[in-house]
């Protein structure tokens, strides 16, 4: 009863058109007036501070900034140039830059809005010009610019390193190779449907001399990625000093490319403030809504819940990754990072469960959220960048969810996959 309350209030608010962080602030408070621990209710702002003031949040401005610098500093249009002169003569050529592209640009903002908005404003009208459906092109755009929120630096694998005290930099290990094998799996789909549908090639093949060019125009911004990651890693870095150094790398290169406008460097900042103020805002009350989570027993019965059902580690996965692709349909994401990582990173370690095997899980899964309605921001996004419509849309991203989905289970069932690297460090 008490799952039933906590959450019927948080969704019936949800459904009147109550914002994100407003909904679970107030069904929470609801929850303990009505259960009678309105004592608790002293800790709210207590809680709402102490959820948005850790270390390790600070660095997630800063990836927000790099990202909006290299958009504006013409960086993410050289990486798509060198995509194009390396495999545009492919059928459907601009289809496997969306892809590619995405997954270099992940590996500097870790937001998948960010990928999504600095790929998509260049190569939707790109691939609406060459011939693509826009529903396509929005699909292809949205379900690639997931790979933002596992390949590192990954801002969820931040905030569940900061929420249950796990080596970040083992977490950004945990899902690189699941964010790679996601973009490959990515490829090898749009390059079928390349060839299927007839979808053009956008350039005739580069020379060698052509490719060298491109290549040494390019590397700069195509280092970038092993320069955020490779100092949390190997522990030269604090993850949030890796933030500053991406912001100030990717200022030099676009000073270098003569490219970036100072004038702009405000706007960014203003830009930058306003999307990390709105997320502070969900964290803060998300960090109540799961402190009211895990200090009255709400936790405590979800966990007995799953494990009255099985204690098979397998089976305990699996029903996991059910209840994430089902709540992650009406749950902001970063909801869902911060009212369920305290709860379940417990559960899958009491199974037996590898916790970077199970975030790397957890966060593939969150992927998929953002792209299904009726809470799928990306969808939404892509949906207005392409001026086609919403049904249009979901029709092109089913088959990306379920490349998506068959990726998430070969993740869940070899754990290697997410283990490897961690285990080596």
């Amino acid at each position: 009863m008490d799952l039933i309350l906590l959450f019927g209030v948080f969704l019936l608010l949800l459904f009147i058109g109550l914002p994100i962080s407003l909904s679970m602030g107030v069904s929470a408070f609801v929850f303990l007036l009505v259960t009678g621990q309105h004592h608790m209710l002293i800790q709210l702002p207590n809680r709402m501070v102490l959820a948005s003031e850790h270390y390790g949040l600070m660095a997630i401005p800063f990836f927000y900034l790099a990202g909006s610098i290299m958009v504006a500093g013409g960086l993410t249009q050289r990486l798509i140039d060198f995509s194009r002169t390396i495999i545009g003569h492919i059928t459907g050529s601009l289809s496997l830059i969306n892809v590619i592209a995405s997954m270099v640009f992940a590996g500097v903002s870790g937001s998948c809005v960010a990928d999504t908005s600095a790929i998509g404003s260049v190569l939707i009208p790109a691939m609406k010009k060459d011939g693509y459906p826009s529903a396509y092109a929005a699909a292809v755009t949205g379900a690639t610019s997931t790979i933002g929120h596992i390949i590192p630096p990954s801002i969820p694998m931040i905030l569940i390193g900061v929420l249950v005290e796990l080596p970040i930099g083992n977490l950004f290990l945990a899902g690189a190779i699941p964010g790679i094998l996601l973009g490959l799996s990515m490829l090898l789909y749009c390059y079928i449907i390349a060839k299927k549908r007839g979808y053009p090639r956008t350039e005739k093949r580069a020379t060698v001399k052509e490719m060298f060019r491109a290549f040494f125009e390019g590397i700069l911004v195509l280092v970038t990625p092993a320069i955020v990651v490779g100092g949390v890693v190997f522990g030269i870095v604090t993850v949030t000093e890796t933030g500053i150094l991406t912001v100030i790398y990717a200022l030099f290169l676009s000073i270098l490319y003569k490219e970036f406008s100072f004038s702009k460097f405000a706007d960014l900042i203003r830009e930058t403030a306003q999307a990390v103020a709105n997320l502070l805002m969900i964290i803060a009350t998300a960090g109540f809504f799961g402190w009211v989570m895990v200090n009255t027993g709400v936790g405590d019965n979800l966990v007995e819940l799953i494990l009255s059902i099985s204690t098979n580690k397998f089976v305990v996965l699996t029903l996991l990754i059910v209840f994430l692709l089902v709540i992650g349909c009406v749950l902001d994401v970063l909801a869902m990072v911060f009212i369920f990582t305290p709860v379940m990173i417990p559960l899958v370690q009491k199974v037996g469960i590898d916790p970077f095997h199970f975030s790397a899980v957890f966060v593939l899964a969150l992927g998929i959220a953002l792209l299904t309605p009726p809470m799928g921001l990306i969808l939404y996004l892509v949906k207005e960048m392409s001026e086609s419509t919403l049904s249009d849309v979901m029709w092109e991203t089913f088959p990306l969810l379920i490349v998506q989905f068959v990726v998430l289970l070969l993740v869940a069932y070899v754990p290697v996959l997410s283990t490897w690297l961690p285990s080596l460090l």
